[in-house]
């Protein structure tokens, strides 16, 4: 739809709509609705930047998931901001690329010692023959 809107400098081409939109295989009434949509703002803007602030109110926001924003959002009823379901504030945050991905490190218990899981009498040792 981007590439059709620049040749056609925002549909004031009016030949060349049917020709790219029969290659790049778009309905015209796509691209006129695209066009008519095009410069609407983001439905989700005031909510995004609601949420922008609770994490820069301090340092440790960040690691907020899903459901730590949804319940901080409904804790702090931000004015002219209707708060959505948490899978829609999962979305927004996704969107906004502020959604925490913990980084799991499965094989140690500890940060400072990565083997305390494993005794080292068992390491190498072999569990089928003992009887």
């Amino acid at each position: 739809m981007k590439f059709i809107a620049l040749k056609t400098k925002d549909g004031q081409l009016k030949g060349s709509i049917a020709f790219y939109c029969r290659i790049l295989h778009v309905s015209r009434q796509g691209f006129y609705r695209y066009l008519a949509l095009k410069d609407r703002p983001w439905k989700y803007q005031p909510l995004a930047d609601a949420m922008m602030q609770i994490l820069a109110e301090d340092e440790c926001n960040d690691t907020y998931g899903r459901v730590r924003m949804y319940q901080a959002l409904t804790l702090k009823q931000p004015e002219n901001v209707d708060i959505p379901s948490e899978r829609t504030v999962y979305r927004i945050m996704e969107e906004i690329r502020i959604s925490h991905h913990p980084r799991r490190k499965p094989n140690g218990i500890t940060k400072a010692d990565r083997e305390a899981s494993i005794p080292a009498r068992y390491t190498g040792m072999r569990f089928a023959n003992m009887k």
